[in-house]
């Protein structure tokens, strides 16, 4: 069974840097180097936002449902900067698809996320290979850092 990725595109975006009324630092910021992510979460609407906010930013970004999915695309050779992955997937659990991923050799970057923050979380998500662990919502000022330091 194949890798069921979805393709977003968010609404009035054309990718490059994120423009609107808002003139913030955020808001203007876009990555210099070509940047990939993969997003990993069971909930369309989380899925969608988080794609979304990471394409304003001109991060290119692909999304999947589960970790079974996500563990698919990196061992068909798929290569991401970042890959961001939900506490509560169905089947394999965020550190669970974090650690199988690791296991493949993945220099990614790991961000574990959860909409539930609980300490033995964090220790589970950071044990089993991620980088960090963070609650939801996925904000600008969580991610403008993270680009920042890819993109050197």
């Amino acid at each position: 069974m194949g890798a069921a990725v979805d393709h977003v595109t968010p609404m009035g975006m054309s990718g490059g840097s994120a423009e609107g009324n808002d003139k913030s630092e955020g808001q203007r910021f876009s990555c210099k180097s070509k940047l990939t992510a993969l997003v990993v979460d069971n909930g369309g609407v989380c899925r969608a936002i988080q794609t979304a906010l990471l394409r304003s930013y001109g991060v290119e970004t692909e999304a999947v449902e589960t970790g079974e999915a996500a563990v698919e695309l990196i061992a068909s050779g798929a290569t991401f900067s970042l890959i961001i992955i939900e506490m509560l997937l169905p089947f394999m659990n965020g550190p669970g698809t974090a650690k199988q991923i690791r296991a493949m050799g993945a220099q990614s970057k790991i961000l574990g996320i959860t909409a539930f923050f609980d300490r033995r979380d964090r220790q589970e998500f950071l044990a089993a290979g991620a980088d960090d662990f963070i609650e939801k919502p996925l904000s600008p000022e969580i991610v403008i850092p993270i680009i920042r330091e890819l993109d050197n």
